[in-house]
């Protein structure tokens, strides 16, 4: 099911008793962004709409990807079942096709990719001059640096090639026209800026609100350098995103959106931006970032305003990046084929360790793989891999941790990789952005590998035993 806007998937939640209404008066300032985490904490992971906002007349909305069930409704079937279907997408035919029955199959997969641009209708939207004062947006944590709007589609355009790229960044509210861009340095937009920097020209920026959910999601995919976010949210959809152009920038944003703001950069302008509450427990740092001057903003009749809140292991952000992890296993499959299986666990705020099983054939096949990783997109900046056999459940963590402890030399088998790039949000790098890496082979080793002694059985009962204690358990059960 392809949800058309973000009213269609609230009406979709409400209808299926995933969504509630917050009637009580609820302050932006902590308490509204606290009820959504404490909804998370305590299990009942409820979509929410907060109709009266202190201040506002504006609703807010939230938790909209909260559990794994939701994702599958604005996905349309499991990450896993998705992956699957781009990694055949990319294949070439086998011996049971011909080259023209494969095209036809890629042209049918390919039939919604393009996003389609339309004219725009006054009665739609409303153009109004810059006040973000009007917009609900709200402020997380007792030590953020101020209000940040949390859920932007950050829209650049590339000034060689044209290229458009789609980003969630937040943004801090500096006042009513302006606001930080915390796009870190590894990502597209930051990459669109360097050029519009070294050419020492302003950078049309546009940030679209509240649009439906599968377009946000697909602004947070890792996609390769090259593919379009609007255009990979029409592949998931199979169907075109229709985009309008932008009333003051040369770009384009979802006709959906419930708030766009457009406006620029001046890459010689940077303002202390933060500290803000993160995704890995912490507060970020403040540090110089780009500043975004709002030049118009389009909005719908009666917008709703959506927002999230990051910092602890419970929060949608941890579902959106198991979705992630889940989705892009079979693509990273084909890359490093000997991949069985993969676990960005949730304790490791998605880019400090990556737990992979592989079916070892060779010596050094473990750290070829760590390498692997580190050279493939966004992977790259994994603090820790973690590689082991193919009898460990990846996902049962007791599992990886009696590996990790039986299966080591840590003179043999522990690497650490100095001079390296980390994520800018790595608090323990000796410099913003550069560190080192560790990579941990928890395989078995082999005498090619200097193992000298005899590697000792795995313990495993005989399996008519298993079988046998299998049903005596099962028949206590039903007594």
């Amino acid at each position: 099911m392809v949800f058309e806007d973000l009213r269609d998937y609230l009406n979709f939640l409400e209808k299926s008793r995933e969504l509630i209404h917050v009637k009580e008066e609820v302050d932006p300032n902590l308490e509204l962004t606290y009820i959504l985490s404490e909804e998370e904490r305590i299990g009942k992971k409820r979509a929410m709409v907060f109709d009266n906002v202190k201040g506002y007349n504006m609703p807010v909305a939230g938790n909209l990807f909260s559990t794994d069930k939701r994702i599958e409704y604005i996905l349309g079937d499991t990450p896993y079942n998705i992956g699957l279907k781009l990694k055949n997408l990319v294949r070439i035919p086998d011996d049971t096709e011909s080259m023209i029955s494969r095209g036809l199959e890629m042209m049918k997969e390919l039939s919604g990719i393009k996003p389609k641009v339309s004219q725009r209708k006054d009665s739609e939207f409303n153009i109004m001059d810059p006040d973000l004062s009007r917009y609900p947006i709200t402020k997380n944590w007792p030590d953020d640096g101020g209000k940040y709007i949390t859920m932007p589609l950050v829209i650049t355009r590339d000034p060689d090639t044209g290229q458009r790229n789609v980003g969630t960044y937040r943004m801090q509210v500096y006042d009513n026209e302006t606001t930080g861009m915390h796009w870190q340095i590894h990502k597209g937009g930051a990459e669109h800026f360097s050029g519009y920097k070294n050419e020492n020209r302003k950078m049309d920026v546009a940030v679209a609100i509240g649009v439906d959910p599968l377009t946000f999601f697909s602004s947070i995919a890792p996609l390769p350098n090259g593919i379009d976010e609007f255009a990979f949210r029409g592949l998931l959809a199979k169907k075109h995103l229709e985009l309008i152009k932008g009333e003051t920038v040369n770009l384009e944003y979802p006709r959906n959106a419930e708030i766009v703001l457009e406006g620029y950069i001046d890459p010689s302008e940077t303002r202390l931006e933060g500290p803000f509450g993160d995704h890995t427990g912490y507060y970020s740092l403040e540090e110089e970032f780009p500043v975004f001057h709002i030049k118009k903003v389009i909005q719908k009749k009666n917008p709703i305003y959506t927002t999230t809140i990051v910092g602890k292991l419970w929060n949608e952000d941890v579902r959106i990046g198991k979705a992630i992890e889940r989705m892009f296993l079979p693509l990273v499959q084909i890359q490093i084929p000997e991949i069985v299986d993969m676990n960005i666990p949730e304790e490791t705020v998605t880019t400090n360790m990556i737990v992979v099983s592989i079916k070892k054939r060779y010596p050094g096949q473990a750290k070829k793989v760590m390498f692997a990783i580190w050279g493939t997109g966004q992977m790259a900046l994994t603090k820790i891999v973690v590689v082991v056999d193919d009898d460990i459940d990846v996902h049962d963590m007791k599992q990886v941790m009696w590996a990790m402890t039986t299966r080591i030399d840590p003179e043999r088998d522990v690497m650490v990789i100095p001079g390296t790039a980390t994520d800018t949000l790595d608090h323990p790098s000796q410099l913003l952005n550069y560190g080192s890496k560790m990579g941990i082979d928890a395989t078995k080793k082999s005498k090619a590998e200097n193992y000298n002694g005899k590697w000792p059985d795995t313990l495993k009962m005989n399996s008519d035993i298993e079988k046998k204690v299998d049903e005596i358990i099962n028949n206590l059960d039903n007594k």
